[in-house]
């Protein structure tokens, strides 16, 4: 992991991070049961730094706000570099919310550009509220059709210039981001977070949780998502780990992918771990009668045991079996919401359940100066 403490900006820890890891996987990305591409930090480098030069020749500098309307995908990851190199702030908007609310935000955002995928894109041109927001003179639309009608607006493939782009040096104080939540209500806030809110959430979490080459974390919340943007970006990539994008959340691939890619981290909701139960669940549903009547003998034990709350020993008993199904890899979980209900993971036998990779995780742990 490179020593944060030196670094005055996201961008250029993660200039650094891309030539020291240059030939380690940075990024895997599966739609369904194809694998759609796999970059190496060098492979990363390479695209983000054509769009920054790109950003620059047209006028994008230091504090300019660049807003991404986007799925989890690695052009979410490769466009937010380059708009860190170039100086600029990042806008991250959560992709479901409507048009007419993405462009209010935009306008109050302030941001220059938008880079969106097109099928968002299509809404958003379509809506009334995109008079509103003046202040976004540069677009870039990704994965459009060759014949789609894109009057006005760029293609994210094509928008790359030749040659170096220059890192815009920033400090510790600028803002890094404009995080956009409601909270638990209410009209969405923007959240002004820093290089150094990042540079210090940064090296908390990773003397918690250690990223390095050969850990993989499975992205499944918004990359948007204030958890996701850490978990699945800026701290695994600080470190040399892979970040692997699924095109499609259903149960089954997200299941599926466990073990296909060795995922040793993820960061889930309550909602998603309901989904993977129900996935799970009808897999358990399909067994012989003589192994359903079993395993549901097992669930009531454990549901028994753990009442009064999760028992690490009791579940790893019998949990290790399923575990190896998802991955041998598997590390624990990190909970973005807190849990009101832990039924479905006990039934599930996967809460609080310890792998030897957690384990040799936790050894590597380095205690975060804000705990000592």
């Amino acid at each position: 992991m490179l020593d944060l403490s030196k670094y005055q900006s996201v961008g250029e820890a993660l200039k650094d991070a891309l030539d020291q890891f240059a030939n380690e996987v940075c990024l895997i990305e599966a739609d369904r049961e194809r694998e759609n591409e796999r970059l190496t930090y060098r492979d990363f480098k390479a695209r983000a730094h054509a769009l920054a030069k790109a950003l620059q020749d047209a006028g994008f500098a230091a504090g300019d706000r660049a807003s991404i309307i986007m799925t989890n995908q690695s052009k979410w990851l490769i466009s937010a570099y380059a708009i860190f190199f170039a100086g600029g702030t990042l806008v991250p908007l959560d992709y479901k919310l409507t048009p007419d609310e993405q462009w209010q935000l935009l306008k109050h955002s302030g941001a220059s550009v938008l880079i969106a995928e097109y099928p968002i894109w299509r809404h958003l041109s379509a809506s009334a509220g995109r008079m509103a927001a003046a202040n976004v003179r540069t677009v870039l639309v990704t994965e459009a059709p060759l014949n789609a009608d894109l009057s006005g607006v760029r293609r994210w493939e094509e928008f790359r210039d030749a040659g170096e782009p220059i890192l815009v040096p920033r400090e510790r104080k600028d803002t890094a981001c404009i995080v956009y939540s409601s909270g638990t209500g209410g009209r969405p806030k923007g959240c002004m977070m820093t290089n150094e809110n990042y540079l210090e959430q940064c090296v908390a979490l990773t003397s918690l949780y250690p990223f390095g080459p050969g850990v993989r974390y499975l992205s499944i919340l918004p990359t948007n998502h204030a958890i996701d943007f850490m978990v699945g970006f800026f701290g695994p990539f600080t470190c040399g780990a892979a970040v692997v994008h699924l095109r499609t959340l259903r149960p089954e691939y997200v299941r599926e992918a466990f073990p296909k890619y060795k995922i040793t981290y993820v960061s889930l909701v309550p909602l998603v771990l309901k989904n993977l139960q129900k996935g799970l669940q009808a897999r358990f549903d399909a067994l012989p009668p003589g192994k359903r009547k079993l395993f549901n003998a097992l669930v009531a034990i454990n549901r028994a045991l753990t009442k009064g709350g999760p028992r690490p020993a009791s579940a790893g008993a019998y949990s290790n079996r399923c575990m190896r199904h998802l991955a041998a890899n598997f590390a624990p979980s990190l909970s973005a919401a807190r849990l009101q209900n832990r039924r479905p993971c006990n039934s599930s036998t996967i809460w609080e359940f310890r792998s030897r990779t957690d384990t040799a995780l936790r050894k590597q742990a380095r205690p975060s100066p804000s705990m000592t």
